[in-house]
């Protein structure tokens, strides 16, 4: 609920503060997934490295859906969901975060309709979660992603823009876990405990993204 609250909050600044400056206002739905490495207080008898499942939503704001300029800002700023196995204990974790995407993009129209786009994509998320088996243990997590990114708008009518975008990322996430846990397999928690830990990911994925373009972008 609080991360809810965050990105509502945050969606009425980025409403505010762009409505005269931006080309293209919207939404974005995006899914993806990719392989987690996680180091655990630097022991390596639980260490693990299993796959992830992304799925997010939220705002959308892009400098030059449809116009024919070199570069575009883009920003995806919502929330988002992923899972994480572990089969040494945990069984699946379940983590829900809030999201700040920021693309640099290098292009330009391909033909009247059409605008074609790449460059680097910074991510950044904050997230908390659980293991299923132990929703006692709290995880908190900080990541730091970057990665090459590559979009296509298609232009609709006069004021719309339908726009896919392709990326992959590198994120390291730092965080910390506490609660009743037991890294033995054992269902129920045996002890209170607290463990830091380092996440690193790959994960490609794919955004889909509507916008509402203003009147000096056509």
């Amino acid at each position: 609920m609080k991360t809810l609250s965050l990105v509502l909050l945050a969606a009425i600044i980025l409403l505010c503060s762009s409505h005269s400056h931006a080309a293209g206002l919207g939404i974005y739905g995006t899914f993806g997934g990719g392989t987690a490495d996680w180091t655990v207080d630097n022991t390596s008898s639980l260490d693990f490295s299993k796959r992830t499942n992304h799925f997010g939503a939220g705002l959308a704001l892009d400098t030059a859906p449809a116009r024919d300029r070199l570069f575009n800002y883009q920003l995806n700023l919502g929330y988002d969901r992923f899972r994480n196995s572990n089969g040494k204990a945990w069984g699946n974790a379940e983590f829900e975060g809030f999201v700040i995407s920021n693309c640099f993009g290098f292009g330009g129209l391909i033909n009247d309709r059409t605008r074609l786009w790449f460059g680097p994509e910074i991510r950044l998320e904050w997230a908390n979660g659980h293991p299923d088996n132990f929703p006692s243990y709290k995880i908190r997590l900080f990541g730091f992603g970057i990665g090459p990114v590559v979009g296509v708008n298609f232009n609709i009518g006069e004021s719309q823009t339908f726009a896919v975008k392709a990326g992959y990322q590198f994120i390291n996430y730092a965080g910390v876990g506490h609660g009743m846990y037991s890294h033995t397999g054992n269902a129920t928690p045996t002890y209170s405990n607290s463990y830091d830990y380092d996440v690193s990911e790959q994960m490609a994925y794919v955004t889909l993204q509507y916008f509402f373009r203003t009147s000096g972008d056509r």
